[in-house]
């Protein structure tokens, strides 16, 4: 919805009668608010400009309900208000009324309605309520495109300032380099440094025995979480409490890149049959118009359950998403991308977790190009180990599972509350902790499968790792502290996610650790000759070195019955693992470390094969930075 600004000085007037200065005279500290709601054009189009009049006054209402103290300053375009409070307070406190405008119904006539809320707001500054009003107004545009209802504080940043940081001009090959540097390198000027010092002794020594000790740890959480899986694939969900209700399916797409794969997916959703009524909902994004619309729209024109919607100005799948929020009908929502194709009965088996008291259910993506190169096998037997045993292992062991982007489903109550933030370079992982630590549960069922395309390339590859790496450092650091302090998870639960946000991220530096440290060893041999055969060296060498082919092993016997034919592709998997694909994986995730200390926002759309190249997408829009009025629940 776009909408204009009523000028100041109308609201200058307004302020004057009410007994305010004149704006000149203002020095008010505080931020000032541009509120506005997704259905405002809607309902002034249904019942009128008063009905959507009494609307916009409830929804003040609401929110001065939790910010008592807030001035109104305008209701032309959008509603705009005064709140005397400071920035640092404003992010919490916008985010509880923007919940209680949302949470509270809103009669109009003889209608009762509930609204989506958008806030945007910028800080007064130096008493200049004109030119905050006009920021906020901005925000609000923008918090409006993004449809995750967390309120958009203006700031004048542009993302190549955020991106710009100290090391602006490094390349991604400078900091493959750079994190070698640091994690083998420095460790071992520190040993150097020690020696000269005389205390190298106990220094290697507390070193060997951390770095072995972490290195089994990992390992034998590796074995928990695949012997987890094992009791896991053999558990069937919950019989289903109540008939089945509408659901819906929502695939996000960006039609450049996902052009010549979409009508396919939705003809997969098509044939799926669910008797308690599907809707088909594509959300998707073009910044040009493409031939294929075309089909997409004779597509719907022979099925009503198809509903098409353009996204206009999104640039990323959680936008996509928000946007089909408006539009849902059912009381279930599936969240898919453009290359997937559920088994037939998956909605039925989601239910069935939904209706014994799951938020969401997260199923077993299985790649279906694994024929394509010997990329796309490599990552067709890496996601049976991640969706048939490191999801569901871990989901079991820990007690909470991971909404992993694709395949999973909600309850539609709580996607619209949560909604999907392209903030994050990683929507999914995100979204899944605030889930979390809401109090609700997530499950992982390696038994609802959904069948996708693997990249093809070790390029494409890359730039979609990467990104997932990035991601997972950015939720690490915006939640590895709430979890800890949530009163709402247990202990087994803090456990498991010190270890998925914290263990995990400081593991790929870990890794390498043993290299410097017996480099230094070896060539500082004077009075301490190198054992290779210590006993503790040899049994954590042999743990940590079986603990990938067991995984491996538990993957094939977990593995849906086309991927278990093809045994040499584990067999495959396991040699390139060891040797290759563990650290290559390992040095993405410390490229990624860096990338984000120095503020880097670009990820690439992982391109389909045969598809266009894309370009890189910002992380956010070129004005703005998002910041969350939330608490990190």
């Amino acid at each position: 919805m776009t909408s204009t600004h009523e000028a100041p000085p109308e609201a200058h007037e307004r302020r004057r009668r009410a007994g305010d200065r004149p704006e000149g005279a203002e020095r008010v500290a505080g931020v000032v608010v541009a509120l506005t709601y997704v259905e405002r054009d809607a309902i002034e189009q249904q019942f009128g400009v008063a009905a959507r009049a009494a609307v916009d006054e409830s929804v003040v209402r609401s929110f001065a309900r939790e910010l008592p103290d807030a001035v109104e300053l305008s209701r032309a375009g959008r509603l705009v208000l005064r709140v005397p409070i400071g920035a640092r307070k404003a992010e919490q406190s916008l985010g509880l009324a923007r919940a209680a405008v949302a949470g509270d119904v809103h009669r109009t006539a003889d209608t009762e309605l509930r609204v989506t809320p958008m806030i945007g707001y910028a800080v007064v500054e130096r008493g200049d309520v004109r030119t905050a009003w006009s920021r906020a107004g901005d925000a609000a545009a923008v918090a409006l495109l993004r449809m995750d209802l967390v309120p958009v504080r203006w700031s004048p940043e542009t993302p190549s300032e955020r991106r710009g940081g100290r090391f602006a001009d490094l390349a991604t090959p400078v900091q493959v380099a750079l994190s070698f540097v640091l994690a083998l390198g420095l460790p071992y000027l520190g040993y150097e440094l020690s020696a000269a010092f005389h205390v190298d002794r106990p220094v290697t020594w507390i070193a060997y025995v951390l770095v072995t000790a972490m290195v089994l740890v990992t390992a034998l959480n590796l074995y928990a979480e695949s012997l987890a899986a094992v009791e896991a694939i053999a558990t069937e969900p919950p019989a289903a409490h109540g008939d089945l209700p509408p659901a819906t399916a929502v695939i996000a797409a960006y039609l450049p890149n996902e052009a010549e794969t979409i009508v396919e997916t939705l003809r997969a959703f098509q044939a799926l049959e669910y008797p308690g009524g599907l809707q088909i909902v594509l959300a998707y994004n073009t910044p040009n118009p493409l031939p294929v619309e075309s089909t997409l729209r004779r597509l719907a024109a022979t099925d009503d359950r198809i509903l098409l919607l353009k996204v206009t100005g999104s640039t990323s799948k959680a936008q996509n998403v928000n946007a089909a929020l408006n539009v849902v009908s059912g009381e279930i929502v599936g969240i898919f991308d453009a290359d997937h194709h559920p088994e037939a009965g998956s909605f039925q088996r989601a239910w069935r977790w939904l209706s014994n008291g799951y938020g969401v259910v997260q199923g077993h993506c299985v790649i279906r190009n694994g024929d394509a190169s010997w990329v796309a096998r490599t990552v067709a037997v890496e996601f049976e180990n991640i969706y048939a045993v490191s999801h569901p292992g871990r989901a079991l062991l820990h007690g909470f599972g991971i909404f992993g982007g694709s395949n999973g489903y909600w309850r539609t109550d709580l996607l619209q509350e949560v909604r999907l933030r392209g903030t994050m370079l990683t929507e999914d992982i995100d979204s899944s902790l605030r889930v979390t630590l809401r109090g609700e549960r997530i499950a992982s069922d390696p038994g609802l499968i959904s069948r996708e395309l693997a990249p093809t390339t070790l390029r494409v590859l890359v730039g979609q790792r990467l990104r997932w790496a990035q991601g997972w450092s950015q939720v690490s650091v915006e939640y590895a502290l709430s979890t800890i302090r949530s009163r709402r998870m247990s202990l087994r639960q803090k456990l498991g996610s010190l270890f998925l946000l914290g263990w995990r991220e400081i593991n790929p530096w870990v890794s390498l650790q043993m290299f410097p440290l017996v480099a230094f060893v070896l060539l500082h041999p004077q009075g301490r000759p190198f054992n290779w055969f210590v006993p503790l060296l040899v049994l954590s060498t042999a743990i940590s070195a079986l603990a990938g082919p067991f995984q491996v092993l538990i993957s094939y016997f977990c593995a849906v019955p086309e991927l278990r034919a093809r045994r040499r592709w584990f067999l495959a998997y396991a040699f390139v693992n060891a040797f290759f694909y563990t650290e290559f994986k390992n040095t993405l995730a410390r490229v990624a470390h860096i990338k984000h200390a120095r503020g880097e926002t670009l990820w690439r759309v992982t391109a389909r094969a045969g598809a266009p190249a894309t370009k890189d997408v910002p992380l956010a829009d070129e004005r703005w930075d998002a910041e969350s009025s939330e608490t990190a629940a």
